[in-house]
Protein backbone atom coordinates (compact mmCIF):
# COMPACT_ATOMS: atom_id res chain seq x y z
CA UNK A 1 0.00 0.00 0.00
CA UNK A 2 1.48 3.42 -0.93
CA UNK A 3 2.04 5.89 1.92
CA UNK A 4 -0.62 8.50 2.61
CA UNK A 5 0.04 11.81 0.83
CA UNK A 6 1.94 14.33 2.90
CA UNK A 7 5.13 16.33 3.21
CA UNK A 8 8.22 15.44 5.24
CA UNK A 9 10.02 18.33 6.93
CA UNK A 10 13.41 18.31 8.58
CA UNK A 11 13.25 18.99 12.32
CA UNK A 12 15.61 21.83 13.36
CA UNK A 13 18.35 20.49 15.64
CA UNK A 14 17.91 23.43 18.00
CA UNK A 15 14.51 22.02 18.92
CA UNK A 16 16.56 19.81 21.23
CA UNK A 17 16.24 22.74 23.64
CA UNK A 18 12.45 22.32 23.75
CA UNK A 19 12.75 18.56 24.16
CA UNK A 20 15.21 18.94 27.03
CA UNK A 21 12.99 21.47 28.86
CA UNK A 22 9.99 19.15 28.52
CA UNK A 23 12.02 16.17 29.74
CA UNK A 24 13.22 18.07 32.81
CA UNK A 25 9.73 19.40 33.48
CA UNK A 26 8.24 15.90 33.31
CA UNK A 27 10.45 14.91 36.25
CA UNK A 28 8.75 17.45 38.56
CA UNK A 29 5.45 17.09 40.45
CA UNK A 30 3.88 20.29 39.20
CA UNK A 31 0.67 21.79 40.61
CA UNK A 32 -1.25 24.51 38.76
CA UNK A 33 -3.62 27.28 39.79
CA UNK A 34 -5.63 29.40 37.34
CA UNK A 35 -6.51 32.97 38.28
CA UNK A 36 -7.81 36.26 36.97
CA UNK A 37 -6.49 39.72 37.84
CA UNK A 38 -7.95 43.17 37.31
CA UNK A 39 -5.67 45.30 35.10
CA UNK A 40 -8.19 47.99 34.24
CA UNK A 41 -6.61 51.31 33.23
CA UNK A 42 -3.06 50.00 33.32
CA UNK A 43 -2.53 50.31 29.56
CA UNK A 44 -2.87 54.09 29.75
CA UNK A 45 -0.34 54.30 32.57
CA UNK A 46 2.11 52.09 30.68
CA UNK A 47 1.81 54.33 27.62
CA UNK A 48 2.85 57.30 29.76
CA UNK A 49 6.02 55.69 31.13
CA UNK A 50 9.28 57.26 29.83
CA UNK A 51 10.62 55.04 27.06
CA UNK A 52 12.65 56.11 24.04
CA UNK A 53 11.16 55.68 20.58
CA UNK A 54 7.57 56.38 21.64
CA UNK A 55 6.67 52.69 22.08
CA UNK A 56 4.64 51.97 25.24
CA UNK A 57 5.85 49.51 27.84
CA UNK A 58 4.32 46.09 27.17
CA UNK A 59 1.80 44.47 29.48
CA UNK A 60 4.13 41.44 29.69
CA UNK A 61 6.93 43.63 31.10
CA UNK A 62 4.61 45.17 33.69
CA UNK A 63 3.24 41.79 34.80
CA UNK A 64 6.77 40.34 34.94
CA UNK A 65 7.89 43.25 37.13
CA UNK A 66 4.88 42.69 39.42
CA UNK A 67 5.68 38.96 39.51
CA UNK A 68 9.28 39.69 40.52
CA UNK A 69 8.08 42.05 43.29
CA UNK A 70 5.76 39.37 44.65
CA UNK A 71 8.58 36.80 44.67
CA UNK A 72 10.93 39.27 46.39
CA UNK A 73 8.39 39.51 49.24
CA UNK A 74 8.58 35.73 49.77
CA UNK A 75 11.76 34.32 48.23
CA UNK A 76 10.94 30.79 49.29
CA UNK A 77 8.67 30.73 46.24
CA UNK A 78 11.85 30.35 44.18
CA UNK A 79 13.59 27.79 46.39
CA UNK A 80 15.33 24.72 44.93
CA UNK A 81 16.14 21.41 46.58
CA UNK A 82 19.76 20.71 47.46
CA UNK A 83 20.07 17.04 48.25
CA UNK A 84 17.36 15.34 50.30
CA UNK A 85 16.96 17.72 53.22
CA UNK A 86 18.10 21.22 52.23
CA UNK A 87 16.57 24.07 50.25
CA UNK A 88 18.45 26.88 48.50
CA UNK A 89 16.55 30.19 48.45
CA UNK A 90 18.19 32.75 46.18
CA UNK A 91 18.23 36.50 46.85
CA UNK A 92 17.87 37.68 43.24
CA UNK A 93 14.83 36.97 41.10
CA UNK A 94 16.22 35.78 37.75
CA UNK A 95 13.27 35.44 35.35
CA UNK A 96 13.54 33.05 32.40
CA UNK A 97 11.44 34.29 29.48
CA UNK A 98 10.45 32.19 26.49
CA UNK A 99 11.25 34.19 23.35
CA UNK A 100 10.46 33.11 19.80
CA UNK A 101 13.42 33.17 17.41
CA UNK A 102 13.99 31.83 13.92
CA UNK A 103 16.50 29.03 13.32
CA UNK A 104 16.99 27.06 10.11
CA UNK A 105 13.74 28.43 8.71
CA UNK A 106 11.65 27.50 11.76
CA UNK A 107 10.35 29.62 14.61
CA UNK A 108 11.40 28.15 17.97
CA UNK A 109 11.08 29.23 21.62
CA UNK A 110 14.36 29.85 23.46
CA UNK A 111 15.22 30.94 27.01
CA UNK A 112 16.33 34.44 27.88
CA UNK A 113 17.24 34.92 31.56
CA UNK A 114 16.63 38.45 32.85
CA UNK A 115 18.80 38.80 35.95
CA UNK A 116 17.74 40.55 39.18
CA UNK A 117 14.30 41.46 37.82
CA UNK A 118 13.16 42.72 41.23
CA UNK A 119 15.65 45.61 40.93
CA UNK A 120 14.55 46.69 37.44
CA UNK A 121 11.65 48.87 36.36
CA UNK A 122 8.97 47.75 33.92
CA UNK A 123 10.55 50.03 31.28
CA UNK A 124 14.00 48.48 31.83
CA UNK A 125 12.54 44.98 31.55
CA UNK A 126 10.75 46.00 28.34
CA UNK A 127 13.94 47.37 26.77
CA UNK A 128 15.94 44.28 27.74
CA UNK A 129 13.35 41.92 26.25
CA UNK A 130 13.25 43.95 23.03
CA UNK A 131 17.05 43.71 22.76
CA UNK A 132 16.91 39.95 23.40
CA UNK A 133 14.48 39.50 20.51
CA UNK A 134 16.91 41.26 18.16
CA UNK A 135 20.27 39.86 19.34
CA UNK A 136 21.67 37.08 17.11
CA UNK A 137 21.56 33.59 18.58
CA UNK A 138 24.95 32.43 19.79
CA UNK A 139 25.93 35.85 21.18
CA UNK A 140 25.09 37.51 24.52
CA UNK A 141 21.36 37.41 23.77
CA UNK A 142 18.83 34.67 24.49
CA UNK A 143 21.26 31.82 23.85
CA UNK A 144 25.05 32.01 24.21
CA UNK A 145 27.49 30.33 21.84
CA UNK A 146 28.22 27.63 24.45
CA UNK A 147 24.50 26.92 25.02
CA UNK A 148 23.92 26.83 21.27
CA UNK A 149 26.59 24.19 20.81
CA UNK A 150 25.32 22.23 23.81
CA UNK A 151 21.82 21.81 22.37
CA UNK A 152 23.32 20.54 19.11
CA UNK A 153 25.01 17.66 20.95
CA UNK A 154 23.63 14.09 20.86
CA UNK A 155 20.91 13.33 23.41
CA UNK A 156 22.99 10.95 25.57
CA UNK A 157 25.63 13.64 26.16
CA UNK A 158 23.04 16.28 27.03
CA UNK A 159 21.38 13.90 29.51
CA UNK A 160 24.66 13.53 31.41
CA UNK A 161 25.00 17.30 31.72
CA UNK A 162 21.36 17.74 32.80
CA UNK A 163 21.88 15.02 35.43
CA UNK A 164 24.61 17.17 37.00
CA UNK A 165 22.77 20.49 36.60
CA UNK A 166 19.51 19.35 38.21
CA UNK A 167 21.43 18.27 41.34
CA UNK A 168 23.13 21.64 41.78
CA UNK A 169 20.71 24.58 42.23
CA UNK A 170 23.52 27.09 41.67
CA UNK A 171 24.30 25.64 38.26
CA UNK A 172 20.59 25.46 37.47
CA UNK A 173 20.19 29.17 38.34
CA UNK A 174 23.06 30.08 36.01
CA UNK A 175 21.47 28.14 33.16
CA UNK A 176 17.74 28.73 33.63
CA UNK A 177 17.19 31.41 36.30
CA UNK A 178 15.02 31.04 39.39
CA UNK A 179 11.47 31.50 38.01
CA UNK A 180 9.92 31.55 34.55
CA UNK A 181 7.50 33.72 32.57
CA UNK A 182 5.80 32.74 29.35
CA UNK A 183 3.25 34.88 27.52
CA UNK A 184 0.70 33.42 25.10
CA UNK A 185 -2.09 35.97 25.23
CA UNK A 186 -1.02 37.94 22.17
CA UNK A 187 -1.69 34.97 19.89
CA UNK A 188 -5.44 34.64 20.44
CA UNK A 189 -8.51 36.35 21.88
CA UNK A 190 -11.29 35.56 24.33
CA UNK A 191 -10.60 33.57 27.48
CA UNK A 192 -7.45 31.49 27.01
CA UNK A 193 -4.56 30.38 29.23
CA UNK A 194 -1.88 27.70 29.07
CA UNK A 195 -0.77 25.09 31.60
CA UNK A 196 2.93 24.44 30.92
CA UNK A 197 5.31 21.54 31.43
CA UNK A 198 8.05 23.32 33.35
CA UNK A 199 11.29 22.44 35.19
CA UNK A 200 11.10 25.57 37.35
CA UNK A 201 9.92 25.83 40.96
CA UNK A 202 7.60 28.69 39.95
CA UNK A 203 6.30 29.55 36.48
CA UNK A 204 3.88 32.29 35.43
CA UNK A 205 1.88 31.87 32.23
CA UNK A 206 0.23 35.03 30.88
CA UNK A 207 -2.97 34.51 28.93
CA UNK A 208 -5.46 36.80 27.25
CA UNK A 209 -7.15 40.00 28.42
CA UNK A 210 -10.91 40.24 28.17
CA UNK A 211 -13.54 42.67 29.41
CA UNK A 212 -15.80 41.62 32.29
CA UNK A 213 -18.45 43.33 34.34
CA UNK A 214 -17.51 44.12 37.94
CA UNK A 215 -19.06 46.06 40.80
CA UNK A 216 -17.44 49.41 41.58
CA UNK A 217 -19.06 51.75 44.14
CA UNK A 218 -22.27 49.79 43.75
CA UNK A 219 -22.31 50.21 39.97
CA UNK A 220 -21.65 47.60 37.26
CA UNK A 221 -18.63 48.70 35.25
CA UNK A 222 -16.61 47.06 32.49
CA UNK A 223 -13.06 46.12 33.54
CA UNK A 224 -10.06 44.58 31.81
CA UNK A 225 -9.29 41.18 33.34
CA UNK A 226 -6.21 39.12 32.48
CA UNK A 227 -6.11 35.33 32.65
CA UNK A 228 -3.02 33.91 34.39
CA UNK A 229 -1.77 30.56 35.60
CA UNK A 230 0.87 29.75 38.20
CA UNK A 231 2.69 26.41 38.13
CA UNK A 232 4.75 25.27 41.13
CA UNK A 233 6.95 22.36 42.11
CA UNK A 234 4.81 20.71 44.79
CA UNK A 235 7.92 19.16 46.36
CA UNK A 236 8.94 22.70 47.34
CA UNK A 237 5.73 24.75 47.59
CA UNK A 238 2.52 23.71 49.35
CA UNK A 239 -1.02 24.88 48.67
CA UNK A 240 -1.41 27.47 51.44
CA UNK A 241 1.83 29.38 50.65
CA UNK A 242 0.89 29.26 46.98
CA UNK A 243 -2.53 30.83 47.59
CA UNK A 244 -1.00 33.53 49.81
CA UNK A 245 1.41 34.28 46.97
CA UNK A 246 -1.51 34.43 44.51
CA UNK A 247 -3.31 36.99 46.69
CA UNK A 248 -0.15 39.10 47.09
CA UNK A 249 0.54 38.99 43.34
CA UNK A 250 -3.03 40.03 42.50
CA UNK A 251 -2.86 42.95 44.94
CA UNK A 252 0.41 44.17 43.40
CA UNK A 253 -1.23 44.08 39.97
CA UNK A 254 -4.38 45.82 41.21
CA UNK A 255 -2.56 48.50 43.24
CA UNK A 256 0.07 49.01 40.49
CA UNK A 257 2.83 48.80 43.07
CA UNK A 258 5.30 47.80 40.36
CA UNK A 259 4.95 51.26 38.77
CA UNK A 260 5.97 53.16 41.92
CA UNK A 261 9.44 54.67 41.27
CA UNK A 262 12.28 53.38 43.40
CA UNK A 263 14.35 55.72 45.57
CA UNK A 264 17.07 55.77 42.90
CA UNK A 265 14.57 56.71 40.19
CA UNK A 266 13.13 59.56 42.28
CA UNK A 267 16.63 60.96 42.81
CA UNK A 268 17.29 60.88 39.05
CA UNK A 269 14.17 62.94 38.44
Amino acid sequence: MPPAPGTIYRRPRLRNFVMDVLAEGARKRIAHVLLEADVGGIKQQLAELPLGGGEPVSMTSYIARSFACAIADDKRMQGYRLGRSRLVVFDDVDLAFMIEREWEGETLPVFYVLRAAQRKTAAEIHRELLAAREAPLGTEGPMSALELQFFLLPAFLRKVVWFLIRRNPYWFKDVAGTAAVTSMGMYTSGAAIGVPITPMTLTLTIGTIEKKLALQDGQAVERDVIHLSLSVDHDVIDGAPLMRFVERFKQILLNRTALIPSAGEREDR
